[in-house]
């Protein structure tokens, strides 16, 4: 064949190609609006979808990433999923056994409960929560596996220590508690900390682009933002406390003002992971009221800290305290901390006794000699015992 017909029949493959990939690339588009649509509700402002779709890219990529994965396991088809999403949307106070009467095949429920809520819900046909993996129990609604699965802290626990909450940037974790970041698609494992034979890993939710949308399609519904549990998931969300908390966590650890080198960690994690890149946008949370102006400052003891933090009281908490007194990882610090021992302490102290009464015997004897010395100086006598030169 002839380099000219060689050439041809490269462009037309090549050509041929990009079609493909490009028909490919509509198709997935397509398949992830359809699935914010189904979970947020279609909008009729194309302009209004188009950014919707752009600042949710992220999230709806893993939403894919997610239906490939359980169609391969399962047989999952996009439709059950899409029907198993509005069935969790119109009855969310319902049990989950009650979902599957009058149907033959159960529909994809922990699967929708993933993408609609980004909550890890362990089942067949889907991998669980890197760390955390809840089940669903037949006899339980939606509102009440969320709520166990996100439980509100009332009690504050007996710790009367205050709290700097500078310990908590992400800069001192790295710096003085030598704690690295690992990132997650599950809202569940949000602030879990791990710690291992020489590393520390702390967990963090990826998809802020995700919660600050659920949130402002509640504002939309209620602009006070008091929906209940049960509104919020009818309307494909989470609480609003529960967003809004979350949002409020990432500049507990990547302060805006003040904290240049936290805000470089981010910087340098959103380039590196590929993160959603609101990340780095100004925060964008409604404003919230205060019942007196100590409402608006940061948490001073741990007590007020859970009041703060109610949803991610523990986890900040137990943060915190691995700031506070962090668990040593590498060989220096391990020496460190085994010098702290008890009974190397009390086997110190022995030794220690033990040389100053060495020392002090021959201190002593010392002084014998030495008052012994002077005492045959002064006699003047070589006729004395022991005084003889």
């Amino acid at each position: 064949m002839a380099s000219g017909e060689l050439s041809r029949t490269s462009n037309v493959i090549d050509g041929i190609r990009k079609i493909n990939d490009s028909a490919w690339q509509k198709n997935e588009r397509e398949k992830m609006t359809g699935i914010a649509d189904t979970i947020w509700g279609r909008l009729g402002d194309a302009e209004g979808k188009r950014k919707r779709d752009e600042s949710l890219e992220g999230y709806l990529s893993y939403c894919e990433r997610e239906v490939e994965f359980a169609r391969r396991g399962t047989l999952t088809a996009r439709e059950d999923l899409m029907e198993a999403i509005e069935c969790l949307k119109s009855r969310p106070s319902e049990a989950r056994a009650n979902l599957k009467e009058g149907r033959s095949e159960p529909l994809p429920l922990p699967l929708a409960v993933r993408l609609m809520y980004g909550t890890a819900c362990l089942s067949l046909g889907t991998v669980g929560g890197d760390i955390f993996r809840p089940i669903w129990k037949e006899s339980k609604t939606l509102a009440k596996y969320i709520e166990r699965v996100y439980p509100r802290s009332t009690d504050a626990v007996l710790d009367s220590r205050s709290v700097r909450v500078h310990k908590l940037s992400m800069s001192y974790l790295a710096s003085f508690a030598t704690v690295d970041l690992r990132w997650t698609n599950q809202l569940t494992d949000h602030l879990i900390l791990l710690k291992g034979d020489g590393w520390k890993s702390l967990y963090l939710f990826r998809h802020p682009a995700f919660l600050r949308h659920s949130l402002q399609t509640l504002g939309n519904n209620n602009p006070d933002l008091e929906q209940s549990t049960a509104e919020a998931l009818s309307l494909g969300c989470l609480p609003p406390g529960l967003l809004r908390e979350t949002l409020m966590t990432y500049d507990l650890l990547f302060p805006r003002a003040g904290d240049s080198q936290s805000r470089s960690i981010l910087e340098r994690e959103v380039a590196r992971h590929q993160l959603d890149p609101s990340f780095l946008e100004p925060s964008r949370l409604q404003a919230e009221h205060h019942n007196n102006y100590r409402d608006a400052l940061d948490s001073a003891d741990v007590r007020s800290l859970y009041e703060k933090y109610p949803y991610w009281g523990d986890r900040l908490y137990d943060l915190w305290k691995e700031a506070d007194d962090p668990t040593p990882v590498t060989a220096v610090e391990r020496w460190s901390e085994a010098r702290r021992n008890p009974r190397f302490t009390y086997w110190c102290t022995v030794v220690s006794v033990s040389i100053a009464i060495a020392f002090g015997m021959a201190a002593t004897a010392l002084g014998a000699i030495q008052v012994w010395i002077s005492y045959c100086g002064w006699v003047d006598d070589p006729t004395k015992p022991l005084c003889r030169t």
